[in-house]
């Protein structure tokens, strides 16, 4: 009998295993700015892929666009490739662009610390989810998962729980937001999950960031540059970091 129980147990987990999952997210990126993020999972094989839209921001109730500063071309959407592991860290490729350069970056990243708060729950897009709280590369964040759906994943580079992460932002900001507004346990899209980047530049962590701030202090530079002079000469701080990603492994 207990044969029996098992095995229909194991059957039952490799039919919800095979199955393909799409998860919509709503990102909030700036108080003025939202896109949206859609996660896929398949055989321990999960993708993220950002996109950039004029959307109605359902979290504030208003319209919002999506802004560039990439010499005004149109943005690219951005994609997060990795594998769902239980390592103390996970390995994530993700592309990017910074002054009209594509990049292909590699990161590890470090399993958050997750303090899970069991009697806080809230429903998401259809499913019960429990609270949970930790530190994401110097910032505290909030995430809610669904126990419901046993993958440990999430969106961007979120990961860790014992459960989907449908709901996860930066703890007293008004962006770095991410909420699911749907969820598919059968998705029949077409994924390439291990999509390959030959046209995009590989580079490490550490050089795309120092890159991606380069390219930022210039903007800022520009932008003081035209502000009005005045006896109160204001300047634009540079070296801001406007992400959930405050800090960095080798900035310990």
């Amino acid at each position: 009998m207990k044969n029996i129980i098992l095995l229909i147990f194991l059957l039952i987990s490799t039919i919800f295993f095979s199955q393909q999952i799409h998860v919509r997210y709503l990102r909030v990126l700036s108080s003025f700015t939202t896109s949206h993020e859609d996660l896929y999972i398949k055989n321990n094989q999960t993708i993220s892929i950002q996109d950039s839209t004029i959307i109605n921001n359902k979290l504030t109730d208003s319209w919002t666009m999506a802004v560039n500063l990439d010499n005004g071309k149109k943005p690219r959407k951005q994609y997060f490739v990795s594998d769902i592991s239980n390592d103390p860290e996970r390995n994530y490729f993700f592309t990017s662009n910074v002054d009209s350069r594509d990049f292909f970056i590699y990161d590890k990243v470090p399993k958050i610390d997750w303090k899970i708060e069991e009697n806080q729950t809230k429903t998401i897009a259809g499913y019960k989810c429990v609270k949970a709280k930790g530190i994401f590369r110097g910032t505290n964040i909030t995430a809610y998962f669904a126990k419901e759906l046993p993958y440990s994943a999430g969106p961007f580079k979120f990961y860790g729980l014992p459960g989907l992460i449908l709901d996860v932002r930066a703890d007293n900001m008004d962006h770095e937001i991410w909420k699911a507004e749907s969820v598919d346990v059968d998705d029949k899209s077409t994924i390439v999950f291990k999509p390959k980047f030959l046209n995009k530049e590989k580079i490490s962590l550490k050089d795309y960031v120092a890159a991606k701030e380069a390219h930022m202090n210039k903007i800022f530079a520009k932008i003081t540059d035209n502000l009005p002079k005045t006896n109160f000469n204001a300047k634009v701080t540079t070296n801001q970091r406007f992400t959930v990603e405050q800090k960095y492994e080798w900035e310990e």
